[in-house]
C-alpha cells in the first residue's frame, strides 16, 4: 500500500502539471489497452456483478471530473489532499452499514487521526477567489472515492480480485473516453496526441496503483484500506516541494505528520 501510495501521488501530480480532463481520459486509454489481454483469462463477470460494475463506473466517472475541476483552480498540495478529505470518515459509516464492516480499536483511532490530519491539511488558508472554485468539485470527488471504495469491496468479494478489477479497468476506461470525447470535444483528441508519453505513464501508475488498492479491499476492512491510501499525502507534499516548486507552510508540515501517525497506528493493529 506505501508502494501503491507513491504511484498514485506521482499519476496525480502528472494529472496536475498537464491537461486534467484529457490526461485523465489519455489514461484510461492506456490502462484499457493494457488490460484488455486479462480479459481473455479472467472468469466472465457472474450476473450479480453488473450492477455494482455499472454503480462504480459512475461513481468513477464523477470522481475523474470533480479531480479534473479542482487541478485547475488549486496547486497539488492543496487540491489533492481536498479530494482526500473526507473519503476516510465517509467510507467508515458506508462500510458498515452495506458489508458490516467494523475496524478494530487500534485501526479506527489510526483512520480518525489520519482523518483529523487529512481534513487540516484541506483546511489550510486559500485565497478567497478560489475556495468556491476548487473546494466543491474537490469535495465532490473525496465522496465519490468514498462510494466506489465501498462498491468496489463488495464486486471483488463477490466475483474475485482478478475479474472485478480487469472488467472494471477496461470498462471504465471506455466510459470515460466517451464522457471525456463530449465534455472536451475535439480538442482532447489534440491534446491526448501532444502528451502520449507522459499520460502513458500516468496511466502505468494509475493501473498498478488500483490494481493493488482493489486486491487490499479484498483482504481488509474498506474503512481501513481507504485510510491507509491516504500515504499518498506524504508522497503528494513531497512531489509538490521537490518537483513543482509549491510551497509547503509548517502548518501542513504538522499536518502531514499527523497522517503519518495515523498510518503507523492502523499499520500496527495489523
Amino acid at each position: 500500500m506505501l508502494a501503491a501510495g507513491l504511484l498514485h501521488a506521482a499519476w496525480h501530480a502528472i494529472v496536475k502539471s498537464g491537461n486534467g480532463l484529457a490526461t485523465l481520459t489519455g489514461m484510461g486509454v492506456a490502462s484499457a489497452l493494457l488490460t484488455s489481454p486479462f480479459l481473455f483469462y479472467v472468469e466472465p463477470l457472474a450476473r450479480e456483478a453488473w450492477p455494482a460494475l455499472a454503480l462504480s463506473i459512475l461513481l468513477h466517472a464523477g470522481y475523474k471530473i470533480g479531480l479534473a475541476h479542482a487541478y485547475n483552480h488549486g496547486d497539488l498540495s492543496r487540491a489533492y489532499p481536498l479530494a482526500r478529505g473526507l473519503v476516510p470518515l465517509c467510507a467508515l459509516p458506508i462500510s458498515y452499514l452495506l458489508l458490516d464492516q467494523i475496524p478494530t480499536g487500534w485501526e479506527l483511532v489510526g483512520i480518525v487521526v489520519v482523518s483529523i490530519g487529512v481534513i487540516a491539511i484541506a483546511t489550510e488558508r486559500s485565497p478567497s477567489w478560489s475556495r468556491g472554485k476548487l473546494i466543491l468539485p474537490a469535495l465532490g470527488a473525496s465522496l465519490m472515492v468514498a462510494g466506489y471504495s465501498v462498491v468496489d469491496a463488495y464486486g471483488v468479494r463477490l466475483v474475485g480480485w482478478s475479474a472485478f478489477t480487469a472488467w472494471l479497468i477496461v470498462l471504465d476506461s471506455v466510459a470515460f473516453l466517451i464522457i471525456g470525447s463530449l465534455l472536451g470535444g475535439r480538442v482532447i483528441w489534440r491534446q491526448m496526441g501532444e502528451s502520449w508519453r507522459t499520460t502513458t505513464v500516468a496511466g502505468i501508475l494509475g493501473l498498478c496503483s488500483f490494481g493493488v488498492f482493489l486486491w487490499a479491499l479484498n483482504r481488509n476492512p474498506v474503512a481501513s484500506v481507504v485510510a491507509f491510501r491516504e500515504c499518498s499525502l506524504i508522497f503528494a507534499t513531497i512531489i509538490a516541494f521537490a518537483i513543482l516548486q509549491e510551497r509547503i507552510s509548517i502548518y501542513r508540515l504538522a499536518a502531514v505528520s499527523t497522517v503519518a501517525v495515523g498510518l503507523f497506528m492502523i499499520g500496527m493493529a495489523r
